[in-house]
């Protein structure tokens, strides 16, 4: 069996890649994540990985309920698996609201991919569920994809979480 050595063109073309993707070759990334608490708003530092993560709060896109995650044990972590609460309210926000059916899922927008991980919803009470399974495996800008059925009715609450 040849072995092949990488050569310089290889190695040029690994760190433009790393580098496009918001990663240098020497150093790892932090766990430190940013959240907005709208769907755009301005991200607030939610600390390090023995730190309480904010929950994350948005109205839907026709402001038929108000979604809201929050992290549990800590900020979310890079490349392992975290679970999450997941609570919909009202449009006044403390009112609980139960659709027919709810999904959450995640994604990297500007990269056009989500979780390589299917989520898994039980619900623990009245418009309140936990999602385990949840893997966030690079640095970056993630959106929580919060949607709810409701007779042939879709709609969808956004929440940006920046992973660095």
């Amino acid at each position: 069996m040849r072995h092949l050595r990488p050569s310089r063109l290889s190695c040029a073309a690994l760190a433009l890649t790393l580098a496009a993707c918001g990663e240098r070759p020497d150093s790892a990334p932090s766990r430190a994540a940013t959240s907005d608490t709208s769907s755009r708003g301005v991200d607030t530092t939610a600390g390090a990985a023995t730190a309480a993560a904010p929950p994350l709060r948005a109205a839907s896109n026709a402001g038929t309920f108000v979604a809201e995650v929050t992290p549990l044990g800590g900020a979310v972590p890079m490349n392992a698996h975290f679970a999450v609460e997941l609570a919909l309210f009202e449009p006044d926000g403390t009112t609980p609201f139960d659709p027919e059916e709810v999904t959450l899922d995640a994604r990297m927008e500007e990269h056009e991919h989500g979780m390589l991980r299917d989520v898994v919803l039980a619900r623990v009470g009245a418009g309140r569920w936990r999602a385990e399974g949840l893997l966030f495996h690079m640095v970056g800008v993630w959106q929580f994809q919060v949607d709810v059925r409701q007779g042939a009715r879709v709609e969808r609450a956004q929440m940006d979480l920046t992973l660095r």
